[in-house]
């Protein structure tokens, strides 16, 4: 049903195994160190993500099965924050740091980090909307919308970080 989110992701591996993180910097580091595992964690993550996304729909909504449709929206809920925080602290800090001279990427950059924000308010926010159980009538037509906007807009977000944001990601 919806072919815009899952075309994106057709040539990747479905079960590739997300890669190894660096090491945590040392306690007391002031600076965040280049990983060069991160764009494949990161990467990862979106493909889970969007295997969840379709579940929601496949396994739950659309079966009506709105107790698993709940557990699969949890599950989603918390890897998409586990992303948020490891884009946030590692990657963003680590662009910012990176590019402090150079004042219009680097304002680029945190634009996306605002944009990314706003996504994710609304994320988590239809996450918790749905995450009850229990669906109206009412409640069924408002969530296929909402599942297609934040489907939409997660499409758009993913394209733009892996098409432009990511390759700024280099070794200082």
């Amino acid at each position: 049903m919806f072919g815009f989110i899952s075309d994106f992701f057709s040539g990747r591996e479905k079960d590739a195994p997300a890669p190894e993180l660096a090491q945590a910097p040392k306690p007391g580091a002031t600076t965040i160190a280049y990983d060069p595992n991160l764009i494949a964690a990161l990467e990862a993550d979106h493909s889970k993500l969007v295997e969840l996304y379709g579940k929601m729909w496949d396994e739950g909504f659309e079966k009506k099965n709105y107790v698993k449709l709940s557990r699969i929206l949890a599950e989603f809920k918390s890897l998409f924050q586990g992303h948020l925080l490891k884009e946030n602290v590692r990657f963003y800090v680590y662009l910012e740091q990176s590019l402090g001279k150079d004042k219009h990427t680097l304002a680029v950059v945190k634009e996306f980090r605002t944009d990314m924000n706003d996504i994710a308010n609304a994320v988590i926010g239809f996450c918790k909307r749905y995450s009850k159980g229990a669906f109206t009538s009412a409640m069924e037509a408002q969530f296929k919308k909402d599942y297609t906007a934040v489907g939409e807009a997660l499409t758009r977000r993913v394209q733009s970080e892996e098409r432009d944001l990511y390759s700024l990601y280099q070794p200082s």
